[in-house]
């Protein structure tokens, strides 16, 4: 058998595929013309690919605006990914313990794809009431925990373009906004093995975050524990730190990771 899947390349599919990842990309619902301009194509062939998506439900049309977004059979589909990631398996007993040894806090993991830090699993505290979690829930990389543990491997190259596609949007007083001090920041967090959140993304929680490595060593995933101030104090949670650590060494060791 041909083992160049280029040679099976079905144009109409592909355009369709770039459509839904051009959909995905932005955060607006797409025009006619935003896809003829992506994908290079006439806007009766825009149109028709847009119809298709549309009876398959893979994307709704605004009647009011005419334009295109996607639909909840996407987040199905992408909800399903993430559910079956075997990291999720490997960790989520860990978490479990994690979450039995510090009641009074969020036990999240997350993994990075695509420039974006998803939420995958979050057990949550016994102090705010329950609520209803969907996996595939986005935060940003640069002021949370769990963003600077994923993303403080990446080429310096691919680093700047994320800065400049994402931003640095301040969310409190403590939102590290500058470049610089940006790259200062995850080169220690890349040294500890650890990262904090120190009322960074939202005021009054702190958050500690640790990685998951595969066989080669790769961040392929990051676990952490996070509290508000008025259930843990920040030295309650700095004392989290051995614990989350050795937890998170636990499910890289099943992942296949054996440090030196």
């Amino acid at each position: 058998m041909n083992n160049d899947t280029g040679t099976y390349n079905i144009k109409v599919v592909q355009r369709s595929l770039q459509i839904l990842n051009l959909a995905g990309s932005i955060d607006h619902p797409l025009s006619v013309q935003e896809v003829c301009k992506s994908l290079k194509i006439n806007a009766n062939m825009a149109f028709r690919l847009l119809c298709t998506l549309v009876s398959a439900n893979f994307m709704i049309k605004e009647e009011t605006t005419g334009h295109y977004a996607l639909s909840l059979k996407v987040l199905q589909l992408s909800r399903s990914a993430l559910l079956s990631l075997d990291v999720r398996r490997i960790t989520m007993p860990y978490m479990e313990l994690l979450k039995n040894q510090y009641p009074h806090a969020n036990v999240s993991m997350a993994v990075y794809y695509a420039g974006e830090i998803l939420v995958v699993d979050r057990i949550e505290s016994q102090s705010i009431p329950r609520a209803d979690f969907v996996p595939g829930q986005k935060f940003p990389f640069h002021c949370t925990a769990l963003g600077k543990i994923l993303t403080c491997e990446l080429p310096e190259a691919e680093l700047d373009a994320l800065i400049i596609k994402k931003g640095l949007k301040s969310f409190t007083t403590n939102t590290i906004t500058d470049p610089q001090k940006l790259k200062e920041e995850l080169v220690r967090v890349r040294t500890d093995h650890l990262a904090r959140d120190r009322e960074e993304h939202i005021l009054k929680d702190n958050c500690n975050a640790a990685p998951v490595c595969n066989a080669t060593g790769k961040i392929i995933a990051a676990i952490s524990l996070s509290s508000f101030e008025n259930n843990m104090s920040v030295q309650d949670m700095e004392n989290t730190i051995p614990a989350l650590q050795a937890t998170a060494n636990r499910v890289s060791s099943l992942a296949g990771f054996h440090a030196e």
